[in-house]
C-alpha cells in the first residue's frame, strides 16, 4: 500500500495506525522545510526518535515494530508530508521466477 500523510500542526499526529499483519513500513519525508520525527507505537516528539532530516530521508522498520501505529511530528507546522508504503503477507522482488508445470 502507498499512501502518505500531510502534518496539520506542531502536534504529535497518527500517521498509520497499528496493524498485526504488517510485515515492513517504510517512511520517507517529502518535508521541504524541515525534518520529521518519527514514534514507533508512541507519541513523537521533537528533537527525539528518529529523525528524517531531508527530503528523501526514510526509514524502513520490520518485525514487531512495523506493526505499532506509527506517530509524526513536523516541528515548524509547515504543513510537511510523508510517504507511506507497506506490505502485508507478500514482498515483490524482482526477478524469475519459475512454477511447477
Amino acid at each position: 500500500m502507498l499512501d502518505s500523510h500531510t502534518f496539520s500542526g506542531t502536534d504529535s499526529e497518527q500517521i498509520i495506525a497499528a496493524d498485526e499483519n504488517r510485515d515492513h513500513i517504510t517512511i520517507q519525508n517529502h518535508t521541504t522545510s524541515a525534518p520529521v520525527f518519527l514514534g514507533f507505537g508512541e507519541t513523537a516528539v521533537n528533537n527525539k526518535g528518529i529523525k528524517l532530516i531531508y527530503p528523501g530521508c526514510s526509514v524502513r522498520v520490520t518485525g514487531a515494530k512495523a506493526r505499532l501505529a506509527v506517530y509524526g511530528i513536523e516541528p515548524t507546522g509547515t504543513g510537511g508530508t510523508v510517504g507511506i508504503e507497506t506490505t502485508e503477507d507478500v514482498e515483490y522482488r524482482p526477478g524469475s521466477y519459475a512454477y511447477g508445470y
